[in-house]
This record gives C-alpha cells, structure tokens and sequence, in this order.
C-alpha cells in the first residue's frame, strides 16, 4: 500500500509541472499574430480633410479675331463703297508669316483716279488713302498745277518680304503700307516722287501732300529720310503704343 501512494504522488507532481508550462506560455502569447495583407487589396481611403482634391482647370473660350473683326471689316467696306471706289473684295491672305484678313483689290480712287497697277490691301489702307487724294492731294493740284491727278503710281502694295533692315515683318507683309512713286495728272506731264528745289511748284506740291499724310497715316517716309526712300513716299498704318507716329 504504501507504494501505491508513492506513484500517486509522483504522478500529481508531473502533472502540476505540466500545466504550470502551458499557462506560462499562454500569458507569453495570448493571440496568434494576424497574416499579412493581401498584394492586390485596395488601399484604405484617406479621410476627407486629408485628401487632396484635384480641381478642373476651367479656361474662358477666348473671341476669336474673325469675329473681333466682322462688323468692322463690313463696315469698312461699305465706306469703300460710299466713298466710291473701284475695288474687289479677296479671301484672307495667309503666305508664311504674312497676312491681310480684310483684303481688297483696288482699282480706282474717288473722282476716277486710277491706281496703277491695281493693287492689293488692307481695307483700312484703302480707306486711308482715298481720303488723303481726296482731301489733300486732289486740292494741291488744282492749286499748284491747276490740274486734276488723274492716276495714283503705286510701286508696293501688299508684298510678303521683311523689313530692309531685317528685323521683322515689313507692314507690306500685311497689306498695311503703300509705296506712292508718283502720280499723272490731266493737263501736265506726270510727277514722281524725288529731291526738287525749293520753291517750285513740284516740290510745294510734293511737301505739301506729304505734311498731309502725317495726319492721316502713322507712318510717312520720304525723300530725305534715308536712302532707301529717296524715290517714293511710303505710307502705313502700323499702330505704335501711345499712337506714336513717324513722318519723315
């Protein structure tokens, strides 16, 4: 009997060293860890505040120039037409980098004047220099030669070229500028533009159109001003900040 106690005891020791390991490894690790996220699982959502939202960029459609320009360019020929001058309206033109978008191919001034030859340009141009004969250089002939100009001597008109100097586009790139070589009249021999003597009825004639261009272009260039002007009048109407103009 008292070796029947012995394994009891004995046995109840073991088991109490059993169970006193397992809950010390419970307390150690009491969850299992959590397996990895999936590769391919969305990210979480970031909270409102901390989100960055991207905003559209809104662009106000700009006005385009054809429509800028339609009721003035319709206008403009209308004048033409009251004035009355011979012309025929051509599509826009587009050569490079130059341009006329209200192009008109005049023919003849108020009065009859011939231009010759018929010569390409901006509506404004034409406009421009049908009031200059009409108002400065029709009267100035009566006065000084008592004569009617009969036709306007064009040497440029519209033409795709740069500026002599080469900077930039020259103003006959946009059928804005003329050069005036000279003009025949009804009772006299004809005149072109050049240096005269001071005094004579040419060269108070030929000033005095001149002064009257700078009221009415932006750009007046002439004998005397440089060489390359020597033998016409070059006139335009390129716009300058504080509307600046250049007569020479």
């Amino acid at each position: 009997m008292g070796l029947r106690c012995r394994r009891g005891g004995r046995g109840g020791s073991i088991i109490g060293v059993i169970l006193m390991l397992a809950s010390a490894a419970l307390a150690q690790d009491p969850e299992p860890p959590l397996p990895p996220p999936r590769p391919d699982r969305p990210a979480e959502p970031q909270p409102a505040e901390h989100r960055a939202e991207k905003v559209p960029r809104i662009e106000t459609p700009l006005r385009q120039k054809a429509d800028l320009g339609g009721e003035d360019r319709d206008a403009c020929l209308q004048r033409l037409t009251q004035l009355g001058l011979r012309f025929e309206t051509r599509p826009p033109v587009k050569e490079n980098s130059c341009q006329i978008e209200n192009p008109v191919l005049v023919s003849a001034l108020p009065n009859g004047v011939a231009v010759v030859p018929a010569s390409l340009m901006a509506c404004p141009v034409a406009e421009s220099t049908a009031r200059w004969m009409s108002e400065s250089v029709a009267p100035e002939a009566q006065r000084q030669f008592q004569s009617a100009p009969t036709k306007l001597l064009i040497g440029t008109s519209y033409q795709c070229r740069d500026q002599r100097n080469g900077e930039k586009l020259s103003e006959h790139a946009f059928g804005n500028g003329l050069d005036v070589m000279g003009f025949e009249f009804a009772k006299r021999e004809p005149l072109t533009i050049s240096s005269r003597p001071e005094s004579s009825p040419e060269a108070i004639f030929q000033a005095a159109i001149r002064k009257a261009a700078c009221t009415i272009f932006n750009t007046v260039l002439g004998p005397g001003s440089d060489a390359a002007h020597g033998d016409h009048l070059h006139l335009d109407l390129r716009q300058r900040k504080g509307d600046y103009r250049i007569c020479q």
